[in-house]
């Protein structure tokens, strides 16, 4: 098994009139919520258990993000988000056997780091992730004085999906072909059986003022107002793909490429879960402007998404011309 890197960010979580607005990044993701004129109050707030975390065949239990929403008159600056005392524990469905998750914070100051301090499993090497496997995740604390509790099952992706081939590793940005059509990078997945949906990221090992691309056709921004940390995560997926085993082509666009130099493409064969949650969690506003939640897959007091996914990554090089 290749190593991943998983990049699983909470950086905003509010809940709202008829939608929750939560900032990501597994891969990274941004939530917006809607048209900025919406005047949005808090009389439907409710205190919530955010989750985000997934499973990975053969890896450990470590990064299970639980945190709280919060109102959006609140001062974050003295209330914490995370719910260190939160009690948390994944179940295999297939012997009953419950694994607790210890809180893991990056520090021990009074506002642990959000996006590194999750909770994992630091038992004896007994909790296997299998494929086709189920698992639960129970989570239950107290918010603003009231006890909550979330859960949610995961089925794990069977075995099978790979990536198969890659087109090139080695690109000059936006590449010409003969006929001076512009040449994207692509590769060949092995379907997992009973998988439709399969997300690829692309992160760039080596981002920097130096290596970002500036004269790209995707932006028109000025360089000196550019945050270069909007662009070092960015994520395609294809959907709807034959159930059985068998090989689909994914493209590494040209859009999701922001830097020179290597670049790690992982592909993730996604469980029901996070496939869901992904298709939904940035089109929270209907065209009738009426807003609705994202697919959370959680049952009780829960936000976010609890899943499964198979990864397998590769190495691209964007070279200069």
């Amino acid at each position: 098994m290749r190593h991943i890197r998983m990049r699983l960010r909470l950086h905003i979580i509010t809940h709202v009139p008829d939608t929750v607005c939560i900032g990501i990044a597994a891969l990274f993701f941004c939530l917006s919520c809607g048209d900025p004129q919406v005047k949005v109050t808090n009389t439907s707030y409710e205190p919530r258990i955010v989750i985000a975390g997934l499973l990975m065949p053969d890896h450990p239990v470590n990064e299970i993000h639980i945190a709280r929403n919060f109102r959006l008159d609140q001062d974050l600056r003295s209330m914490p988000l995370l719910l260190p005392d939160a009690v948390a524990v994944i179940i295999d469905e297939a012997t009953g056997e419950r694994f607790p998750l210890t809180f893991s914070p990056v520090d021990s100051g009074p506002f642990p780091d959000f996006d590194t301090s999750y909770f994992a499993y630091q038992g004896n090497g007994d909790l296997t992730i299998r494929h086709g496997a189920r698992y639960t995740l129970e989570v239950s604390a107290e918010v603003e004085g009231q006890e909550l509790f979330a859960r949610a099952t995961t089925t794990v992706p069977e075995p099978g999906f790979r990536i198969a081939d890659l087109s090139h590793d080695r690109f000059h940005y936006r590449e010409r072909g003969p006929d001076d059509e512009v040449i994207a990078p692509h590769l060949t997945i092995q379907r997992s059986s009973g998988t439709d949906f399969y997300l690829l990221t692309a992160v760039p090992l080596t981002p920097s003022a130096d290596s970002f691309i500036y004269d790209n056709p995707f932006t028109d921004e000025d360089a000196a107002d550019l945050d270069l940390n909007d662009f070092n995560d960015q994520f395609e997926w294809i959907q709807n793909t034959p159930p059985e085993p068998g090989q689909s082509s994914m493209q590494i666009f040209w859009r999701d490429v922001w830097f020179y130099g290597r670049h790690e493409i992982t592909v993730y064969a996604a469980d029901a879960n996070y496939a869901s949650f992904l298709q939904t969690f940035d089109e929270v506003q209907e065209e009738d402007g009426n807003f609705h939640e994202p697919v959370f897959s959680i049952e009780g007091d829960g936000i976010g998404y609890f899943g499964s996914a198979i990864p397998d990554t590769v190495y691209v090089e964007i070279l200069r011309d």
